[in-house]
């Protein structure tokens, strides 16, 4: 029997590849046995975590589409978190860097670019009978728009394949305010957002503070998404969405993406009092996502047709803190005996998978035909 098709809606790969300097062709044990042997010291160090995702895995797991991620952004290094920039310029250069990460995977033939409806139906066709030379579909996505130089620079990201921005990431850059922060958007916000709407870009609303949330809503009307989100209802803190949130986005015809993380899943870790996941002993597997998944139904009208999957896994933390049952991302295809063994019907186990999400990109994409 064939694997079902997945879509991960959040995969920071070109930061995973370039600031971890992991060579994401090999398989993810490969990853973990050169970090544990040629330089544990810095994986020691800079808490690197174990490697879960390259490109071998995702096609085992049949992670046949993703949204990879463009991830710069301004802000201080800080005893979490090193990989922030000083500058916009500097951010916007690093944001090139994975730009030609991306382009020079396409030219080895690991990954091919999805900028419209024509190319997901090729991927569609692709991953129904997949080999092990089938690329990985990506979907060019932002994580903090920062590499955004200003709202002329928009043309030149679309050129180049970028068709979702999340403004937001880890505090307050040029644009917005952020995780950690308190505050909306900023003037250069709005002049963007009316020229990523022009260009028929999707706005995803992860990592906002809520004031940026609720600004978004006033002034974007078109296409929304929440790449890589729980709810805020069941794990406290910042970083997830709240509940008037989700309804709003669901209002909207918007998807958000199942976190494949411990943070996100576990009722007892405050986001903001995390602790870290060298001492944390994860306590959750995939079906801890359940409770979310019947919150964000409940909150949608009884319908789990806003629900994808947006894992963030190597997105700042690795196997240690991944559901217990989840040792690679090829281990996401033990999700739909999850689902399923929850009570949801195969339409709503397809849908949370790759359903869900091909409907919204189609959705948005047709609008602009």
């Amino acid at each position: 029997m064939t694997k079902p098709l997945i879509i991960d809606l959040h995969l920071d790969l070109a930061w995973d590849a370039l600031f971890w300097n992991r060579d994401l062709t090999l398989p993810a044990h490969e990853v973990r046995r050169q970090e544990e042997t040629e330089w544990p010291q810095v994986a020691e160090e800079f808490d690197t975590g174990i490697c879960t995702v390259t490109f071998p895995e995702m096609r085992r797991g049949h992670v046949g589409i993703m949204l990879s991620t463009i991830m710069s952004r301004i802000e201080p290094r800080g005893e979490r978190r090193r990989d922030g920039m000083r500058t916009q310029e500097h951010a916007m250069a690093v944001g090139r860097g994975h730009l030609a990460y991306y382009q020079a995977m396409a030219r080895r033939g690991e990954i091919k670019s999805v900028r419209g409806i024509d190319d997901l139906d090729e991927a569609v066709a692709a991953w129904q009978y997949p080999t092990e030379t089938t690329p990985i579909y990506h979907i060019l996505s932002m994580e903090s728009a920062d590499p955004i130089a200003d709202p002329d620079d928009v043309e030149f990201w679309w050129n180049a394949g970028l068709r979702v921005v999340g403004p937001a990431h880890f505090g307050h850059n040029t644009y917005i305010h952020g995780t950690g922060t308190e505050g909306g958007l900023k003037p250069p916000a709005k002049p963007l957002y009316k020229a990523m709407r022009d260009a028929g870009m999707i706005l995803d609303i992860t990592h906002m503070a809520d004031q940026a949330v609720w600004e978004s809503f006033d002034l974007w009307d078109g296409p929304i998404m929440a790449s890589h989100c729980t709810c805020r209802s069941i794990v406290p803190g910042q970083r997830h969405l709240h509940d008037d949130m989700i309804r709003e986005l669901c209002r909207r015809g918007g998807i958000i993406g199942l976190v494949f993380c411990q943070f996100m899943i576990d009722p007892d870790i405050d986001w903001s009092k995390r602790p870290s996941p060298k001492t944390w002993v994860s306590k959750y597997a995939m079906d801890g996502l359940i409770p979310h998944i019947e919150n964000i139904a409940n909150l949608a009208g009884g319908t789990t047709a806003n629900i994808a999957i947006g894992t963030d896994m190597d997105g700042g933390f690795g196997a240690e803190m991944t559901p217990t049952d989840v040792d690679t991302i090829a281990d996401l295809q033990g999700f739909s005996p999850i689902l399923q063994e929850a009570g949801y019907a195969n339409e709503d186990v397809t849908g949370i998978l790759h359903g869900n999400a091909m409907r919204f990109f189609r959705s948005a994409w047709s609008d602009r035909s």
